[in-house]
C-alpha cells in the first residue's frame, strides 16, 4: 500500500471514529423524557404552597414550578427578567402601565386565565378581603391605587407616583396568578389544593414529608421532559447529602461548603454554586436610641472589630463573602463607594468611644445585640462581642430562632434592641434594601424605617430613582442613595451569600443563576433524566 492510500486511509478512518464518537456523545446527552425528579428540600414546602403566602423560591422549589409570574428572572438570574404570563408592557412615566397578558395559558383546573384573574389578583393588594391574614410581601409593590381590564388579554396597573422597578418587584411580591374561583372554594385550605398555571400541577401533598408534582399537559410553554417532581423534607445538610450519595434523591437543596470535598471526591454527584446578591447579612442601628444617635459611636464600631475577617470565617474553610458596600456581589455594585468603608483601627475607635462617653458624662450601656440563631447570626456575634469589648463595648448579645427575631425586628413596637442583624440584599432591585432605611417606609412597626434611620437626602436620592426613565439614571440615583447611607453608618454591610446545589450527574440540563432556584421547567430551561 502506498504511503499516499495509508495516510488517506487513517484519515477516513479517524474522521469515522470521530463521527461515531460524537454520534454516541449526542445520543447520550440527548433529552428524553420520562422519570421522577427527586429533590430534598430544606424546608417543608406545604404552607408555601399558597402564593398569597409564599416566600422565596429558594426555599420553596416546588411553587415555582406550580405557578408563574408576569416576567421572572430568566438564564443571567438578576440580570433581567423574561415574558411569563406577560408577553409585553409599555410605560411613559411609570406611574401607568400597560401588561399584555399571554393567550392561551390555562390554569391546572383547566380554565383559561384573562386579564380579569391578574386584576383579581392585584386587588387583593389594593383592599385585602374581609377574614383574609395579610398577604406577604404586598409593601413591597408600593404606591398600586387601581387594576383596570383593557381587554380579555390587556390589564392597566395604575400607581399613585413613579414607581420605575414595578415589574422587578412584582417578580419577587407577586409569585403566582391563582384562579379566583379556587380561592373561594378552598380558603384558607388552599394550600393543600394548590392551582396555578406552572409546569407541574399537584398530585400529592404530605405536610412536613414530601410533595408530588405531576406535568401540566396543557402547559404554555416547553412541554416538561420529567414526568415528576418529588419535593423531600430532609431538614439536615448532612442527610440531605447522604440521601444524594445513596441515591435516595437527585437533587439537594444546599450543599454545605465544608462538604465540598466530599461531593469533590464522588464519581456521581456534581454542584453548582451561585452567589445570590438578594441576601445581604448587615447589621442596622436603631436611631431610636442612644449610643446609636451619635455617628461617632457608630463609626467606632464599624472601625472596633475586623468585620473582614469576621465575615469570611461566618462559613467554613473562611469561605465566607465579606460584603465590603451594600451593593457588593450585585449588578448595580459601585467601585467609587469602596472608599467610603472605614478599615480595622481599634485605637481610633477607643478615641471615639472615649469622646461619647466624655460628651454625654456617662458611660456607654451595654449594647442589646439582635441577631438570629442561625449559624451567621451565631458567627459574627460571637467574636464581635470578644472585639468590640476591647474598645469599651459591651455588647449583651440576643440570638433567637428566626420567627421571634423577625417580631422583634420589625413588628415589636418597643424597639428595644440597639443593633439587628437582617439579610435583607439590594440584587433582586436596590429598592428592596433601601427601602427599609426610607423614612416613612413602614418597614417598622411605627410605620418609619427599620432602625429609624431618617435623612431627607437619603429619601430624596431613593425618590430619584423610583421617577428615572432610564437604567442609567436609576442606577446613578441608586450610588448616590449609597453613599449617604455608608456616610451616615447607618448599618455596617457584613456578609454575602452563596447557595450551593448538589445532583446526580444524571440530572441534565440544569443551570443555577444567581437567583438560587432550582428550574425544572421554564421558558430557558428544560431539566432531564439520563437513563
Amino acid at each position: 500500500m502506498s504511503r499516499q492510500k495509508s495516510t488517506r486511509l487513517i484519515a477516513c478512518l479517524s474522521v469515522s471514529m470521530f463521527l461515531v464518537l460524537v454520534t454516541s456523545l449526542s445520543f447520550a446527552e440527548k433529552p428524553r423524557f420520562g422519570g421522577t425528579l427527586r429533590i430534598g428540600a430544606r424546608l417543608p414546602q406545604f404552607h408555601r404552597l399558597d402564593p398569597r403566602y409564599n416566600t422565596l423560591e429558594t426555599m420553596a422549589p416546588a411553587s415555582g414550578m406550580i405557578y408563574d409570574c408576569l416576567f421572572n428572572w430568566g438564564p443571567e438570574g438578576y440580570k433581567g427578567l423574561v415574558p411569563q404570563l406577560a408577553t409585553d408592557y409599555e410605560t411613559t412615566d411609570n406611574k401607568v402601565w400597560i401588561v399584555h397578558l399571554r393567550k392561551g395559558v390555562k390554569f391546572h383546573n383547566g380554565r383559561e386565565m384573562t386579564a380579569e384573574d391578574v386584576k383579581a389578583n392585584l386587588d387583593w393588594r389594593i383592599n385585602l378581603p374581609s377574614g383574609w391574614k395579610p398577604i406577604k410581601y404586598k409593601e413591597y409593590i408600593k404606591f398600586l391605587r387601581a387594576v383596570e381590564v383593557v381587554d380579555r388579554y390587556t390589564i392597566k396597573i395604575i400607581l399613585d407616583r413613579p414607581f420605575s422597578p414595578l415589574l422587578r418587584i412584582l417578580a419577587y411580591a407577586l409569585r403566582g396568578i391563582v384562579p379566583p374561583e379556587e380561592v373561594k372554594k378552598w380558603g384558607s385550605k388552599f394550600s393543600a389544593h394548590p392551582c396555578g398555571t406552572g409546569p407541574y400541577r399537584a398530585t400529592l401533598i404530605k405536610p412536613k414529608e414530601k410533595i408530588v408534582l405531576e406535568r401540566f399537559d396543557d402547559y404554555w410553554g416547553p412541554r416538561p421532559y420529567v414526568d415528576r417532581i418529588e419535593y423531600i423534607f430532609i431538614r439536615s445538610d448532612e442527610a440531605r447529602l447522604i440521601a444524594l450519595q445513596k441515591g435516595e434523591i437527585d437533587m439537594a437543596q444546599q450543599v454545605l461548603e465544608e462538604h465540598l470535598s466530599i461531593v469533590e471526591k464522588d464519581p456521581n454527584v456534581t454542584c453548582q454554586q451561585a452567589i445570590v446578591p438578594f441576601v445581604l447579612h448587615k447589621h442596622y442601628f436603631n436611631f431610636r436610641r442612644w449610643p446609636m444617635t451619635d455617628l461617632r459611636f457608630r463609626k467606632a464600631i464599624w472601625m472596633g472589630a475586623d468585620w473582614k475577617n469576621i465575615a469570611i470565617n461566618t462559613r467554613a474553610n473562611k469561605s465566607g463573602l465579606y460584603a465590603r458596600t451594600l451593593l457588593d456581589y450585585t449588578d448595580f455594585f459601585n467601585p467609587g463607594a469602596v472608599h467610603l468603608v472605614p478599615g480595622y483601627n481599634p485605637e481610633e475607635a477607643k478615641k471615639l468611644i472615649r469622646a461619647v462617653e466624655k460628651d454625654a458624662g456617662k458611660k456607654i450601656p451595654p449594647i442589646y445585640w439582635l441577631d438570629s440563631s442561625s449559624f451567621t447570626g451565631r458567627n459574627i456575634a460571637e467574636p464581635a462581642k470578644m472585639q468590640l469589648a476591647q474598645i469599651g463595648v459591651t455588647l449583651d448579645l440576643h440570638l433567637m430562632s428566626h420567627a421571634i427575631w423577625y417580631e422583634k425586628v420589625y413588628k415589636d413596637p418597643k424597639a428595644e434592641w440597639s443593633s439587628a442583624g437582617y439579610g435583607l440584599g439590594f440584587g433582586l432591585d436596590p429598592f428592596m434594601g433601601f427601602n427599609t432605611f426610607a423614612t416613612n417606609s413602614g418597614t417598622h412597626a411605627d410605620g418609619k424605617s427599620i432602625g429609624g434611620y431618617s435623612n431627607p437626602e437619603f429619601d430624596q436620592w431613593l425618590d430619584r430613582a423610583l421617577k428615572a426613565n432610564t437604567e442609567d439614571a436609576r442606577t446613578e440615583a441608586y450610588h448616590e442613595a449609597e453613599k449617604v447611607l455608608l456616610k451616615d453608618v447607618a448599618c455596617i454591610p457584613l456578609t454575602g451569600y452563596r447557595t450551593i446545589i448538589g445532583y446526580n450527574k444524571k440530572v441534565k440540563g440544569f443551570k443555577l443563576t444567581n437567583t438560587g432556584c432550582i428550574y425544572v421547567t421554564n421558558t430557558w430551561t428544560n431539566l432531564w433524566l439520563q437513563e
